[in-house]
């Protein structure tokens, strides 16, 4: 095993960039500045990257190389030539058996690398590979925890929280710092849902849902949920998107409850979905059931009026009395 070169990979982009600036700081305070190379394909010179790991310092001890983007996903294609030396600076590599110099730490980053390239394969088995793995449920219930530890905040909000932000960590890393300052400007340190309404970026999401759910049950609430989502002055394709979104979620879910399907963990599960969010909605799965038909008519509907909208047959500025009309006309 190559003790001084490593594979970072995976999507989460925040704990791959977090574990690179941690490396970058220690390297900077300790080798300083001439310490560190870094190469993209911006900047992809073999040839200089070939010098950073093999050649000796005149100003530093030890070496840092970053190569960003290598090994190269299934959809980036190079020039020619750039192909050309990456590939003889690869096989090069592997017949070295991944020997460089000993102050050389050499670390390729590749979020979703082509797993059939010869130098991602010649990576996995001789070095050490990093994965970032998206986190989930309770590891990001603890990250949330984490973030807002000088504050206060249950279970149910941070599900909440996590309903309305979804799992990217830089996402809710930016959204929980939002909080934690209007916690320090109102002296107050207790984050309870009102404050996340106010304040966390995800208001059409959760009005999505609100806005389906008093369909049937209330269409003058159903319109002023409309009203509000439009003085929010929502974008109409990302409002398009959530309202499809819920209407499949729940669909799906009448159809797996109908075939037998009844465990929120498990339907959550089977739809990739937030565990908590299903909950709560499977808990008004006989309102569901009772209004399925008005839920597919719905449905159909809106798949009309964003089409007639796409092709210049509607304004986009008629999308939200068109909603508001279709509201009216269920029965």
């Amino acid at each position: 095993m190559v003790q001084n070169i490593f594979l970072f990979t995976g999507q989460e982009t925040y704990l791959l960039d977090k574990e690179l600036f941690r490396r970058k700081k220690w390297f900077l305070q300790k080798f300083g500045p001439d310490s560190i190379f870094s190469f993209s394909l911006d900047n992809l010179d073999i040839a200089q990257i070939k010098q950073a790991i093999y050649s000796s310092g005149l100003f530093t001890t030890k070496k840092l190389i970053l190569v960003n983007w290598l090994p190269l996903d299934a959809t980036t294609k190079l020039w020619e030539d750039t192909s050309e030396q990456l590939q003889t600076f690869v096989d090069a590599l592997i017949k070295a058996e991944g020997k460089i110099p000993d102050d050389s730490l050499l670390v390729f980053i590749s979020t979703t690398p082509d797993k059939r390239l010869k130098l991602y394969k010649f990576l996995e088995k001789n070095t050490a590979v990093k994965e970032f793995t998206q986190l989930k449920n309770n590891d990001l219930e603890q990250f949330v925890k984490n973030e807002l530890s000088d504050c206060s905040i249950d279970h149910a909000t941070i599900q909440y929280f996590l309903t309305k932000v979804g799992s990217d960590l830089y996402r809710i890393w930016f959204e929980c710092d939002k909080l934690k300052t209007w916690t320090k400007i109102k002296n107050q340190k207790r984050i309870d849902d009102t404050m996340i309404d106010l304040i966390v970026f995800g208001q059409v999401e959760t009005d999505s849902f609100a806005l389906l759910k008093a369909l049937f049950t209330n269409h003058t609430q159903a319109i002023k949920i409309l009203e509000k989502i439009q003085e929010w002055w929502a974008d109409r394709n990302q409002f398009a998107g959530m309202l499809y979104r819920a209407l499949k979620f729940y669909i799906f879910m009448i159809d797996l409850d109908e075939i037998g399907l009844k465990d929120s963990k498990d339907i959550a599960s089977f739809l990739k979905m937030n565990p908590w969010q299903v909950k709560n909605e499977y808990a008004k799965i006989a309102l569901f059931k009772a209004n399925k038909t008005n839920i597919e008519k719905f449905y159909t509907w809106l798949i009309e009026l964003d089409s007639n909208i796409k092709s210049w047959k509607l304004p986009d500025t008629y999308f939200r009395l068109g909603i508001k009309k279709m509201i009216n006309e269920l029965v």
